[in-house]
Protein backbone atom coordinates (compact mmCIF):
# COMPACT_ATOMS: atom_id res chain seq x y z
CA UNK A 1 0.00 0.00 0.00
CA UNK A 2 2.83 2.48 1.16
CA UNK A 3 4.43 1.42 -2.51
CA UNK A 4 0.91 2.39 -4.37
CA UNK A 5 1.00 5.61 -2.27
CA UNK A 6 4.44 6.91 -2.95
CA UNK A 7 4.14 6.40 -6.91
CA UNK A 8 1.42 9.03 -7.00
CA UNK A 9 4.27 11.42 -6.90
CA UNK A 10 6.82 11.90 -9.84
CA UNK A 11 9.93 11.83 -7.47
CA UNK A 12 13.20 11.51 -8.38
CA UNK A 13 14.02 8.69 -5.90
CA UNK A 14 17.16 6.84 -6.57
CA UNK A 15 16.56 4.53 -3.50
CA UNK A 16 14.00 2.46 -1.90
CA UNK A 17 14.79 0.54 1.50
CA UNK A 18 12.47 -1.58 2.66
CA UNK A 19 14.37 -3.30 5.54
CA UNK A 20 12.61 -5.35 7.98
CA UNK A 21 9.11 -5.38 5.96
CA UNK A 22 6.28 -8.10 6.25
CA UNK A 23 7.21 -8.93 2.86
CA UNK A 24 7.06 -7.73 -0.92
CA UNK A 25 3.91 -6.30 -2.90
CA UNK A 26 4.67 -7.45 -6.59
CA UNK A 27 1.50 -4.70 -7.68
CA UNK A 28 3.11 -2.18 -5.69
CA UNK A 29 6.60 -3.09 -7.27
CA UNK A 30 5.33 -2.69 -10.54
CA UNK A 31 3.04 0.33 -10.57
CA UNK A 32 6.15 2.12 -8.33
CA UNK A 33 8.50 1.07 -10.84
CA UNK A 34 6.38 2.96 -13.68
CA UNK A 35 5.91 6.32 -12.30
CA UNK A 36 9.61 6.16 -10.59
CA UNK A 37 12.40 5.14 -13.15
CA UNK A 38 15.54 6.37 -11.59
CA UNK A 39 16.15 3.95 -8.82
CA UNK A 40 19.25 2.62 -8.47
CA UNK A 41 19.51 1.12 -5.01
CA UNK A 42 16.72 -1.20 -3.63
CA UNK A 43 17.65 -2.68 0.11
CA UNK A 44 14.94 -5.34 1.05
CA UNK A 45 17.14 -7.02 4.01
CA UNK A 46 15.49 -8.96 7.02
CA UNK A 47 12.22 -9.20 5.45
CA UNK A 48 9.87 -11.62 7.53
CA UNK A 49 9.13 -13.03 4.42
CA UNK A 50 10.04 -13.24 0.46
CA UNK A 51 9.27 -15.34 -2.62
CA UNK A 52 11.88 -17.27 -4.30
CA UNK A 53 10.75 -15.00 -7.39
CA UNK A 54 11.38 -11.64 -6.37
CA UNK A 55 14.80 -11.18 -7.47
CA UNK A 56 13.45 -11.45 -10.98
CA UNK A 57 10.71 -8.79 -10.03
CA UNK A 58 13.16 -6.52 -9.46
CA UNK A 59 15.16 -7.35 -12.51
CA UNK A 60 12.01 -6.77 -14.33
CA UNK A 61 10.65 -3.47 -12.69
CA UNK A 62 14.31 -2.04 -12.09
CA UNK A 63 17.06 -3.23 -15.01
CA UNK A 64 19.25 -0.20 -13.94
CA UNK A 65 19.87 -1.31 -10.32
CA UNK A 66 23.75 -0.69 -9.05
CA UNK A 67 22.96 -1.86 -5.54
CA UNK A 68 20.36 -5.04 -4.64
CA UNK A 69 20.28 -6.32 -1.03
CA UNK A 70 18.20 -9.21 -0.37
CA UNK A 71 19.73 -10.37 2.67
CA UNK A 72 18.89 -12.13 5.81
CA UNK A 73 15.52 -12.97 5.00
CA UNK A 74 13.13 -14.27 7.73
CA UNK A 75 11.63 -17.30 5.73
CA UNK A 76 11.68 -17.81 1.79
CA UNK A 77 8.41 -18.66 0.31
CA UNK A 78 7.29 -20.66 -2.82
CA UNK A 79 9.92 -23.53 -1.68
CA UNK A 80 8.39 -25.78 -4.66
CA UNK A 81 10.10 -23.78 -6.94
CA UNK A 82 13.65 -24.18 -6.31
CA UNK A 83 13.73 -26.88 -7.97
CA UNK A 84 13.09 -25.30 -11.34
CA UNK A 85 14.98 -21.96 -10.46
CA UNK A 86 17.77 -22.40 -12.46
CA UNK A 87 15.10 -22.90 -15.59
CA UNK A 88 13.93 -19.69 -15.06
CA UNK A 89 17.26 -18.04 -14.89
CA UNK A 90 17.86 -19.54 -18.33
CA UNK A 91 14.23 -18.56 -19.82
CA UNK A 92 14.47 -15.22 -17.90
CA UNK A 93 18.05 -13.82 -18.07
CA UNK A 94 18.57 -11.53 -15.00
CA UNK A 95 19.10 -8.06 -16.63
CA UNK A 96 20.95 -5.96 -14.16
CA UNK A 97 23.47 -4.42 -16.49
CA UNK A 98 24.66 -1.97 -14.13
CA UNK A 99 24.65 -4.45 -10.76
CA UNK A 100 27.64 -3.32 -8.64
CA UNK A 101 26.66 -4.86 -5.56
CA UNK A 102 24.41 -7.82 -4.32
CA UNK A 103 23.57 -9.83 -1.23
CA UNK A 104 21.67 -12.85 -1.10
CA UNK A 105 23.06 -14.16 2.52
CA UNK A 106 20.80 -16.32 4.06
CA UNK A 107 19.07 -17.93 0.29
CA UNK A 108 19.62 -21.48 0.91
CA UNK A 109 18.79 -22.02 -2.94
CA UNK A 110 21.92 -20.41 -3.93
CA UNK A 111 24.35 -22.84 -5.35
CA UNK A 112 27.66 -22.99 -7.90
CA UNK A 113 25.55 -23.44 -10.66
CA UNK A 114 23.46 -19.83 -9.64
CA UNK A 115 27.18 -17.78 -8.53
CA UNK A 116 28.59 -18.89 -11.41
CA UNK A 117 26.01 -17.61 -13.90
CA UNK A 118 25.47 -14.28 -11.73
CA UNK A 119 29.08 -13.88 -11.96
CA UNK A 120 29.09 -14.18 -15.56
CA UNK A 121 26.26 -11.77 -16.33
CA UNK A 122 26.35 -8.76 -13.74
CA UNK A 123 29.66 -7.66 -16.06
CA UNK A 124 29.41 -4.85 -13.67
CA UNK A 125 29.41 -6.45 -10.27
CA UNK A 126 32.35 -5.05 -7.47
CA UNK A 127 30.99 -7.28 -4.51
CA UNK A 128 29.03 -10.03 -3.56
CA UNK A 129 27.75 -11.05 -0.05
CA UNK A 130 26.95 -14.51 0.04
CA UNK A 131 26.85 -15.48 3.69
CA UNK A 132 24.85 -18.80 4.96
CA UNK A 133 24.73 -19.90 1.53
CA UNK A 134 25.07 -23.43 2.56
CA UNK A 135 25.14 -25.13 -0.85
CA UNK A 136 28.06 -23.20 -2.27
CA UNK A 137 30.88 -24.97 -2.58
CA UNK A 138 34.60 -23.86 -2.58
CA UNK A 139 35.33 -25.32 -6.02
CA UNK A 140 32.05 -23.14 -7.30
CA UNK A 141 33.11 -20.10 -5.79
CA UNK A 142 36.76 -20.44 -7.25
CA UNK A 143 35.09 -21.61 -10.84
CA UNK A 144 32.58 -18.28 -10.69
CA UNK A 145 35.14 -15.97 -9.70
CA UNK A 146 37.25 -16.90 -13.40
CA UNK A 147 34.08 -15.30 -15.00
CA UNK A 148 34.20 -11.84 -13.00
CA UNK A 149 37.67 -10.63 -12.76
CA UNK A 150 36.11 -7.46 -12.03
CA UNK A 151 34.71 -8.15 -8.36
CA UNK A 152 37.17 -6.23 -5.44
CA UNK A 153 35.12 -7.80 -2.81
CA UNK A 154 33.48 -11.25 -1.62
CA UNK A 155 31.96 -12.24 1.92
CA UNK A 156 30.97 -15.78 2.27
CA UNK A 157 30.58 -18.58 4.67
CA UNK A 158 32.88 -21.51 4.25
CA UNK A 159 31.07 -25.25 5.70
CA UNK A 160 33.95 -27.11 3.76
CA UNK A 161 37.01 -28.29 5.54
CA UNK A 162 39.27 -25.36 5.65
CA UNK A 163 41.74 -25.59 3.33
CA UNK A 164 44.44 -22.87 3.12
CA UNK A 165 45.23 -22.75 -0.29
CA UNK A 166 41.87 -22.14 -1.46
CA UNK A 167 41.57 -18.74 -0.44
CA UNK A 168 44.73 -18.55 -2.54
CA UNK A 169 43.35 -19.90 -5.42
CA UNK A 170 40.23 -17.17 -4.88
CA UNK A 171 42.71 -14.41 -5.65
CA UNK A 172 44.53 -16.30 -8.28
CA UNK A 173 40.97 -15.95 -10.02
CA UNK A 174 40.34 -12.84 -9.66
CA UNK A 175 43.41 -10.29 -9.10
CA UNK A 176 41.23 -7.29 -8.81
CA UNK A 177 39.83 -8.97 -5.04
CA UNK A 178 40.82 -6.37 -2.88
CA UNK A 179 38.62 -7.37 -0.03
CA UNK A 180 37.42 -11.21 1.39
CA UNK A 181 35.51 -12.14 4.25
CA UNK A 182 34.82 -15.64 5.26
CA UNK A 183 33.08 -17.15 8.27
CA UNK A 184 34.05 -20.42 9.01
CA UNK A 185 31.18 -23.19 9.78
CA UNK A 186 33.36 -26.38 9.68
CA UNK A 187 36.11 -27.88 12.26
CA UNK A 188 38.33 -30.00 9.98
CA UNK A 189 41.31 -28.79 8.69
CA UNK A 190 43.04 -29.62 5.15
CA UNK A 191 46.86 -29.84 5.67
CA UNK A 192 48.76 -26.73 4.44
CA UNK A 193 51.78 -28.72 4.60
CA UNK A 194 50.28 -31.60 1.44
CA UNK A 195 48.43 -28.30 -0.21
CA UNK A 196 50.40 -28.16 -3.53
CA UNK A 197 48.54 -25.22 -4.96
CA UNK A 198 50.47 -22.64 -2.96
CA UNK A 199 53.94 -23.83 -4.35
CA UNK A 200 53.74 -21.26 -7.55
CA UNK A 201 51.96 -18.49 -5.42
CA UNK A 202 53.05 -14.99 -4.91
CA UNK A 203 52.73 -12.46 -3.37
CA UNK A 204 49.04 -9.96 -3.54
CA UNK A 205 49.82 -6.25 -2.86
CA UNK A 206 46.25 -5.85 -4.06
CA UNK A 207 44.36 -7.85 -0.81
CA UNK A 208 43.88 -4.72 1.44
CA UNK A 209 41.07 -6.57 3.40
CA UNK A 210 40.64 -10.19 5.20
CA UNK A 211 38.02 -11.48 7.57
CA UNK A 212 38.84 -15.08 8.97
CA UNK A 213 36.41 -15.46 11.48
CA UNK A 214 36.29 -18.44 13.29
CA UNK A 215 38.72 -20.21 11.77
CA UNK A 216 40.37 -22.96 13.18
CA UNK A 217 43.58 -23.65 11.57
CA UNK A 218 45.14 -20.33 11.59
CA UNK A 219 48.05 -20.27 13.94
CA UNK A 220 51.44 -18.88 14.16
CA UNK A 221 52.95 -21.00 11.74
CA UNK A 222 50.97 -19.81 8.82
CA UNK A 223 49.83 -16.94 9.73
CA UNK A 224 53.73 -15.87 8.50
CA UNK A 225 52.71 -17.36 5.02
CA UNK A 226 49.79 -14.28 5.67
CA UNK A 227 51.66 -11.90 6.35
CA UNK A 228 54.08 -12.44 3.81
CA UNK A 229 51.98 -13.28 1.12
CA UNK A 230 49.70 -10.44 1.95
CA UNK A 231 51.88 -7.33 2.66
CA UNK A 232 49.63 -4.28 2.20
CA UNK A 233 47.08 -5.33 4.60
CA UNK A 234 44.77 -2.83 6.01
CA UNK A 235 42.31 -4.15 7.79
CA UNK A 236 42.91 -7.75 9.72
CA UNK A 237 39.92 -9.56 11.19
CA UNK A 238 40.64 -12.48 13.48
CA UNK A 239 37.51 -12.87 15.78
CA UNK A 240 37.14 -16.25 17.34
CA UNK A 241 40.56 -17.78 16.18
CA UNK A 242 41.65 -19.30 19.19
CA UNK A 243 44.88 -20.79 18.23
CA UNK A 244 46.81 -17.73 17.43
CA UNK A 245 49.04 -16.21 20.07
CA UNK A 246 50.66 -12.60 20.09
CA UNK A 247 53.60 -14.27 18.08
CA UNK A 248 52.17 -14.54 15.20
CA UNK A 249 50.30 -10.84 15.63
CA UNK A 250 53.35 -9.45 16.00
CA UNK A 251 54.21 -11.25 13.09
CA UNK A 252 52.15 -9.35 11.08
CA UNK A 253 52.26 -5.86 12.68
CA UNK A 254 55.82 -6.01 11.77
CA UNK A 255 55.50 -7.27 7.84
CA UNK A 256 52.00 -5.69 6.88
CA UNK A 257 53.18 -2.05 7.67
CA UNK A 258 49.71 -0.82 6.35
CA UNK A 259 47.39 -2.26 8.95
CA UNK A 260 44.88 0.40 10.24
CA UNK A 261 41.91 -1.91 11.28
CA UNK A 262 42.99 -5.19 13.27
CA UNK A 263 40.50 -6.91 14.95
CA UNK A 264 41.47 -9.78 17.20
CA UNK A 265 38.35 -9.94 19.77
CA UNK A 266 37.62 -13.31 21.35
CA UNK A 267 41.42 -14.56 20.84
CA UNK A 268 42.62 -15.91 24.45
CA UNK A 269 45.75 -16.46 23.71
CA UNK A 270 46.48 -12.95 22.50
CA UNK A 271 47.68 -10.44 25.08
CA UNK A 272 50.62 -8.41 23.64
CA UNK A 273 52.76 -7.71 26.01
CA UNK A 274 56.11 -7.98 23.96
CA UNK A 275 55.30 -5.51 21.08
CA UNK A 276 58.84 -3.72 20.85
CA UNK A 277 58.49 -1.97 17.62
CA UNK A 278 55.87 1.10 16.26
CA UNK A 279 52.70 0.72 14.80
CA UNK A 280 52.00 4.31 14.02
CA UNK A 281 49.15 3.31 11.43
CA UNK A 282 47.40 1.49 13.21
CA UNK A 283 43.64 3.54 14.37
CA UNK A 284 41.36 0.62 15.22
CA UNK A 285 42.17 -2.12 17.55
CA UNK A 286 39.96 -4.29 19.19
CA UNK A 287 41.06 -6.39 21.76
CA UNK A 288 37.07 -7.34 23.62
CA UNK A 289 36.89 -10.72 25.41
CA UNK A 290 40.57 -11.56 25.59
CA UNK A 291 43.13 -11.40 28.28
CA UNK A 292 44.90 -8.30 28.02
CA UNK A 293 45.84 -6.75 31.28
CA UNK A 294 47.52 -3.54 32.72
CA UNK A 295 51.31 -4.66 31.34
CA UNK A 296 49.40 -5.34 27.99
CA UNK A 297 48.05 -1.77 28.09
CA UNK A 298 51.36 -0.14 28.99
CA UNK A 299 53.02 -1.87 25.73
CA UNK A 300 50.17 -1.34 23.76
CA UNK A 301 49.79 2.15 24.37
CA UNK A 302 53.91 3.17 23.30
CA UNK A 303 53.81 1.00 20.37
CA UNK A 304 50.07 2.01 18.75
CA UNK A 305 50.73 5.41 20.28
CA UNK A 306 47.83 6.63 16.95
CA UNK A 307 45.29 4.48 17.94
CA UNK A 308 42.03 6.05 17.53
CA UNK A 309 39.60 3.60 18.64
CA UNK A 310 40.20 0.91 21.03
CA UNK A 311 37.74 -1.50 22.35
CA UNK A 312 37.99 -3.72 25.50
CA UNK A 313 34.69 -4.75 26.47
CA UNK A 314 34.77 -7.54 28.80
CA UNK A 315 38.23 -7.38 29.41
CA UNK A 316 38.89 -8.74 33.12
CA UNK A 317 42.36 -8.43 34.10
CA UNK A 318 42.69 -4.59 33.32
CA UNK A 319 42.56 -1.80 36.19
CA UNK A 320 42.06 2.19 35.78
CA UNK A 321 46.29 1.51 35.86
CA UNK A 322 45.80 0.43 32.50
CA UNK A 323 43.79 2.91 31.82
CA UNK A 324 45.97 5.49 32.50
CA UNK A 325 48.40 4.38 30.42
CA UNK A 326 46.23 4.18 27.43
CA UNK A 327 45.08 8.09 27.78
CA UNK A 328 48.40 9.43 28.34
CA UNK A 329 49.97 7.66 25.37
CA UNK A 330 47.11 7.77 22.91
CA UNK A 331 46.80 11.25 22.71
CA UNK A 332 44.56 10.99 19.27
CA UNK A 333 42.44 8.45 21.10
CA UNK A 334 38.34 9.09 20.28
CA UNK A 335 36.89 6.30 21.93
CA UNK A 336 37.41 3.90 24.67
CA UNK A 337 35.08 0.95 25.23
CA UNK A 338 35.45 -0.38 28.58
CA UNK A 339 31.93 -1.75 28.94
CA UNK A 340 32.02 -4.88 30.94
CA UNK A 341 35.77 -4.28 32.39
CA UNK A 342 34.97 -4.47 36.38
CA UNK A 343 38.29 -4.10 37.45
CA UNK A 344 37.90 -0.75 36.40
CA UNK A 345 36.66 1.89 38.70
CA UNK A 346 34.05 4.26 37.29
CA UNK A 347 35.95 7.05 38.83
CA UNK A 348 38.56 6.45 35.36
CA UNK A 349 35.75 8.93 33.47
CA UNK A 350 37.35 12.07 35.11
CA UNK A 351 40.62 10.79 34.97
CA UNK A 352 40.20 10.39 30.68
CA UNK A 353 38.51 13.82 30.40
CA UNK A 354 41.05 15.73 32.94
Amino acid sequence: MLLLKISRFPLNLTSLNLFKQQTISPNGLRVFSHTIKTLITLICSNMVSINVTDMFLSARCFPLLEELDFGNPNYISNTKYFNTFFDEVEAQPLTFFKLRKINLSRHYYIDDKLIFYLFKNCKLLEEAIVYECNLLTNVGIAAALCKRPTLSSLSFTSYEPQDYAMLFEFIKNCPSLSEIKVEYKCMSIESLENSSSLVDFVESPQLKSLSLIHNCWLNNENIEMVSSLFPNLQLLDLSHCYDISEEGICQILRRCCEIKHLNLSYCPRVKLRKMNFEVPKLEVLNLSHTRVDDKALCVISKSCYGVLQLLLKWCMYITEKGVKHVVENCTQLRELNLRNCYGVDHKVVSLMVF
